[in-house]
């Protein structure tokens, strides 16, 4: 079943307000919550491969997981393929960041995680839009 454009757009508003607090909080917060900040890029780049997975007229699948989404989406385009290094990372901080973690995320980390997920969250809005 197809979603409507309607549905779509928010799911773009969404990944987007994850982005957008994920770099609020890095630049703002004292002392950083990475763990916070690395789960809002993971989320920002899950819900907008979702948008264009749904944007060309797939079903959504039950995965947090960064690396099916950029299979999904790399079955409509193969130029996805350059996001799976990029992504492969993000799929972690589903878990490390909502439980406590043995691993220790990184001011490194945070600052992969949100390139990462910009990088992600641009080029799937140009592709959606195309």
């Amino acid at each position: 079943m197809r979603q409507d454009n309607l549905d779509i757009a928010e799911w773009i508003r969404y990944a987007k307000g994850n982005y957008d607090a994920a770099r609020k909080m890095a630049e703002q917060f004292q002392p950083v919550p990475l763990e916070i900040v690395c789960y809002h890029c993971q989320q920002s780049a899950e819900k907008i491969l979702k948008a264009y997975i749904l944007a060309n007229g797939d079903e959504l699948i039950k995965t947090h997981d960064i690396y099916t989404l950029l299979e999904r989406c790399k079955s409509f385009n193969p130029d996805f393929e350059k996001l799976v290094k990029t992504g492969a990372d993000l799929s972690d901080y589903v878990a490390l960041s909502r439980y406590p973690a043995f691993d220790t995320i990184t001011i490194e980390d945070m600052e992969q995680a949100l390139v990462a997920a910009k990088s992600i969250l641009d080029f799937t809005i140009g592709q959606i839009r195309q």
